[in-house]
């Protein structure tokens, strides 16, 4: 409103300056007087006439002729055409976003404030008609709004004015005649919606900060997760490179006998080709004289000339020359054996990789009671297991076992990937590993997996041996103090570590899993105070990069 006021103002008086005071409009052809008094060149030569060449304001006599004010005339021109551009601008086209005066008759004006009281909309100069009476004065004017209906009660035809808090809109004063309700201004609705509107703003400002600071963290998780993928990509590459460099001079080394051996053939089998071919190419000469000699007809001559035949005797009985193309050399074992020594030395460098991923697959493992046999002694956090040295007071459960010293975990592992690790580090002997549900625990029998159970053992203090159908020993370099297992139920595989020494002690696969699966423990009878104390589940350390996002 200050903007456009100021811009009236001075359009007035520009207006003012460049109106001619005998006809009081704009000037046509302006002239100045001597006094530098201006008006229209037709005015003033009409009123010389009546007044004897004074100037019309002040009186004063003008002896010169009077040229038109080139200057003021080009002023004159260019705020017509201002003014007609003005004009032409304030013409209401009906394109969008535009809104017509309401009291424009002829020509529709664009509209530049509407009134929420008089519900109209006015032009700039009706709009000064409108702000110049005094009861006006008060009316609230907004932008330009093109439905002004949806501003006026539709049942009384009155302004919007009040708030009906009760019915959750805009009503008029008639509206209060149908019944109280809690009615405030519009204005100050508009307030306290206002506030709302601000709090409510701030509030999702503060849910984008939040979501743009996770961003910001599954960024730099991704970043920090790819980072991880690339070098175990590269540990990966490194490991299977060194494999096939293994394998390419085993390779090398298996063929090496044959390449020698082949050269050596060549080589002799070349050499008797030679000699044959010279005694070949030998007796083809003799024969040639032989047929010289026997056509002389001179006796005498024939007689001189005829050969001695002892060196025909000489000739070599090649008979008894044998061409040896025998291949009699050492086995591959040795060469094979050292190939599966390394590339296992080799592969041994994946299984820190994996350490670090199986602890994503980490389950809370507790032992079950109902399944402990009777022997042994379980903590009161389901944490523990050891031999009790004699068997304690339990009820004779179907579930418990009641030959072998052992206990199962309450986990059901029906399906994924599960990871727990048990301290074993000053037990002589202990069983680990997972027992089908439907395995049988009364009696005596194999522990294998033809009979519902995949386990890793350690006895007599030194030994180890996985419990297939035959056990298979295994010959570990470091003695385990805490043990991981890893169960793939879908991929039918389960993985025993050393995790302190970074290292594989065994894996089952290729295992068919039909019923759910417990984790198994035997902590092994106790013989003195050697194997005394337990198994121990413990907490598993987590990697500093974990890939849970991904």
């Amino acid at each position: 409103m200050a903007s456009i006021a100021a811009s009236s103002s001075e359009t007035c008086s520009l207006e003012k300056h460049l109106t001619c005071s005998i006809c009081m409009d704009t000037f046509d052809n302006p002239v100045t007087t001597s006094c530098g008094h201006s008006f229209c060149e037709k005015c003033l030569n009409s009123n010389f006439q009546y007044n004897d060449k004074v100037c019309p304001l002040c009186k004063t006599p003008q002896v010169r002729i009077l040229n038109v004010n080139i200057v003021l005339r080009d002023i004159v021109q260019q705020q017509k055409e201002k003014k007609t551009q003005e004009e032409n601008n304030d013409v209401y086209t009906g394109k969008d976003g535009e809104v017509a005066c309401d009291v424009c008759i002829e020509q529709k004006l664009k509209a530049k404030k509407s009134c929420l009281v008089c519900l109209a909309s006015f032009c700039s100069t009706h709009l000064k008609n409108h702000s110049s009476t005094e009861r006006l004065k008060g009316h609230k004017l907004v932008a330009p709004v093109k439905n002004l209906d949806d501003r006026a009660c539709l049942k009384h035809g009155r302004p919007l004015e009040l708030y009906s808090r009760k019915q959750q809109t805009c009503i008029c004063v008639r509206c209060l005649e149908e019944g109280p309700e809690e009615v405030v201004s519009t204005e100050d609705e508009w307030e306290k919606k206002k506030v709302k509107l601000e709090n409510t703003k701030r509030e999702l400002e503060a849910k984008i900060k939040r979501r743009e600071t996770q961003l910001e963290e599954i960024n730099t998780s991704l970043k920090s997760c790819k980072d991880q993928m690339e070098n175990e990509w590269w540990d990966i590459e490194a490991v299977f490179t060194a494999v096939l460099a293994v394998v390419e001079e085993a390779q090398a080394r298996a063929l090496q006998p044959l390449k020698d051996r082949r050269q050596v053939v060549e080589k002799e089998a070349e050499d008797l080709k030679k000699d044959l071919e010279a005694e070949i190419s030998r007796f083809k000469t003799t024969i040639s004289e032989l047929d010289d000699i026997s056509a002389l007809e001179d006796h005498i001559h024939f007689l001189q000339s005829y050969p001695s035949l002892q060196d025909l005797d000489d000739i070599k009985n090649w008979a008894e020359v044998e061409f040896d193309t025998s291949v009699s050399f050492g086995t591959m074992r040795k060469t094979s054996a050292i190939m599966m020594e390394q590339i296992q030395r080799h592969l041994e460098k994946l299984t820190p990789i994996e350490l670090k991923r199986v602890p994503k697959f980490t389950v809370d493992v507790k032992l079950n009671p109902a399944t402990a046999h009777q022997r042994l002694v379980l903590s009161e956090d389901g944490k523990e297991v050891r031999d009790g040295g004699e068997d304690q007071e339990a009820d004779d459960a179907p579930e418990r076992f009641d030959i072998y010293g052992s206990v199962l975990g309450l986990n059901s592992l029906t399906s994924g990937k599960s990871y727990w690790e048990v301290e074993v580090s000053n037990k002589t002997g202990w069983d680990l590993g997972v027992a089908s549900g439907d395995a049988n625990r009364k009696g005596k029998l194999s522990l294998n997996p033809d009979n519902g159970y995949w386990v890793t053992v350690h006895y007599e203090d030194e030994e180890y041996a996985a419990l297939t159908a035959p056990p298979v020993r295994l010959s570990l370099k470091e003695k385990p103090e805490t043990v991981g297992v890893f169960v793939d139920y879908e991929e039918g595989l389960v993985s025993f570590y050393n995790v302190t020494a970074q290292s594989h002690i065994y894996s089952f696969t290729e295992c068919s899993f039909t019923d759910e699966l417990f984790p198994y423990f035997s902590p092994h009878v106790k013989k003195g105070d050697k194997n005394s104390d337990p198994l121990i589940i413990s907490a598993v350390k987590q990697c500093e990069q974990d890939m849970d996002m991904f």
